[in-house]
């Protein structure tokens, strides 16, 4: 009797470690999971080649990174987010929407235009921003107003280290109610 007393105290004493080491290791696995995922391109910092770049952002850094869709999301894709962290304190986050051809306008200038970009280029990028943070001074990509979409063209060829970024007002590239922003162009530093 008592070494049966005796077993079954062991027993959930064993049981209750069990639950707590059970309930410790969600925590952990918890943890983790919260945590962002790290960047899939490491930062890459670029100097303000214009007035109007340092200006507005002073130099830039860019990173780029791979959020995974939501569990609960069955069949969404991944998505990529590009990072703009100004020296000034601007910060855009912004989600690839659509690759688009230079001759795609805004406000009846070509995008070819509002960037200077060579005849040769084939097409630009087009990103949805999701957040925009301003610095004190609460201007940002559009001054004062919000920036809805970026179009963003680096060169393909690896010697130019060339960044040039559009903010756009409004509606997509391409939209009636799109308007253009300032361009802001950068040097890899």
């Amino acid at each position: 009797m008592k070494l049966r007393s005796l077993l079954a105290a062991l027993l959930v004493g064993l049981a209750a470690c069990g639950q707590q080491n059970a309930s410790t290791e969600a925590e952990n696995a918890s943890a983790q999971l919260d945590a962002p995922a790290p960047e899939s391109e490491p930062s890459r910092a670029f100097a303000a080649a214009s007035d109007s770049s340092r200006a507005t952002t002073g130099d830039l850094t860019v990173s780029t990174s791979l959020r995974l869709p939501d569990a609960s999301q069955s069949g969404a894709d991944a998505q990529e987010v590009l990072s703009l962290r100004g020296a000034n304190g601007v910060i855009v986050e912004a989600q690839v929407t659509s690759v688009v051809s230079p001759a795609t306008q805004v406000q009846g200038q070509t995008l070819r235009a509002l960037l200077n970009l060579p005849v040769e280029e084939p097409q630009v990028l087009v990103y949805r921003v999701s957040n925009e943070t301003k610095p004190q001074s609460g201007q940002g990509l559009c001054g004062a107003g919000a920036t809805a979409y970026l179009v963003v063209w680096e060169p393909a060829a690896p010697s130019d280290a060339a960044l040039k970024v559009l903010g756009v007002s409004g509606g997509a590239p391409g939209a009636g109610d799109a308007r253009a922003c300032t361009m802001l162009e950068y040097r890899r530093g």
